[in-house]
């Protein structure tokens, strides 16, 4: 590690970028354990004061990769890539509408840990917890909820152990490091279509060159609320997939609904009213979600086409149909 530290921390005009495989190298020791805290404190602070290189996250998801139980299907679903420390200011739509999207059409597979540094906020697979839903703890329970139901949640625990062994030291560590951005791109399903929001426009284009380095095909980057894959409630979002770019207007969305924290158990009341048809104030945004996650999926070319699947599969009853059949295998 010591040589690593070298050519990253002397300071930020005289460091250089590490090449591939050295940071692949770096990445192993830490992985490995045969870094000490020290070592990792100092390397973890180097790769922050001058950022990440694409070569160098590369060479890091490489190293992860390695570790990572790959689930075995022949369904390629999207893979909702997004930050696994959660969100803190706004509400998570989402729970509602990854089944009003797998019941028009979709195959979804989320991932994630929870209390993850630095925003340790709430996860969306915690608002399902909430609403009656397990976490699975067997990989087989995943393939089978995904199979069944159009959704599955791989948790970091069950596909990459030694990814998810470091989370104590990051909490200790007490900033972002590389890892936030790594962890999300692994594409533990092995599938060829991804999403992913990010807080900054700069970094579309790292996400796509991610993406495309491990499998993903069909890309769907945007600038999101939090870093999720929700639109903005106040103002036009602007989606890319691949080279081509969708304008979504938040029409007919209330934004003080949106825009304010929430305790989880009211999340998932909220999440639970949309799916039933109780609910009048946050469906809008659910739908518009869901049009997202369909046009991302493959499912949808327009916005106005999502919208139009998503509200049948909402008013139908087809989706809470869905939530009610992954919460009861969630258990199995």
């Amino acid at each position: 590690m010591i040589e690593y530290l070298k050519v990253i921390g002397v300071g930020k005009r005289g460091a250089k970028d590490l090449t591939n495989e050295q940071a692949y190298n770096a990445e192993k020791s830490i992985i490995d354990r045969e870094a000490t805290d020290l070592q990792v404190g100092a390397f973890w602070s180097a790769i922050r004061n001058k950022y990440a290189s694409i070569d160098e996250l590369k060479g890091f998801i490489k190293a992860h990769r390695e570790n990572t139980d790959f689930l075995k299907t022949d369904i390629k679903p999207l893979d909702i890539a997004i930050n696994y420390d959660g969100k803190n200011r706004t509400v998570h739509i989402l729970p509602a509408s990854i089944f009003i999207a797998a019941a028009a059409g979709a195959f979804i597979g989320g991932h994630g840990a929870e209390d993850v540094p630095s925003k340790y906020g709430v996860s969306y697979h915690q608002i399902l917890e909430k609403m009656g839903c397990k976490t699975p703890t067997r990989k087989e329970t995943v393939l089978k909820t995904l199979e069944n139901t159009g959704f599955g949640f791989y948790h970091q625990k069950i596909f990459n152990r030694k990814l998810y062994d470091l989370l104590p030291k990051r909490k200790e560590f007490g900033l972002r490091t590389y890892h936030n951005t790594i962890e999300r791109m692994l594409n533990p399903y092995q599938t060829d279509k991804m999403i992913t929001g990010v807080s900054h426009p700069p970094y579309i284009q790292k996400y796509f060159d991610l993406a495309k380095y491990v499998g993903f095909e069909r890309i769907t980057v945007f600038k999101s609320l939090e870093g999720g894959v929700e639109p903005f409630p106040n103002h036009e979002t602007h989606v890319f997939i691949n080279k081509k770019e969708i304008t979504v207007y938040p029409e007919g969305i209330k934004k003080e609904y949106i825009l304010r924290k929430l305790t989880p158990q009211e999340n998932a009341k909220i999440c639970l009213d949309i799916l039933k048809n109780q609910d009048e104030n946050y469906v809008p945004f659910a739908i518009l979600t869901s049009a997202i996650l369909l046009i991302a999926y493959g499912t949808a070319d327009t916005v106005e086409e999502g919208k139009e699947l998503s509200e049948e599969s909402l008013k139908s009853g087809k989706a809470y149909s869905r939530f009610n059949l992954y919460r009861e295998l969630s258990h199995s």
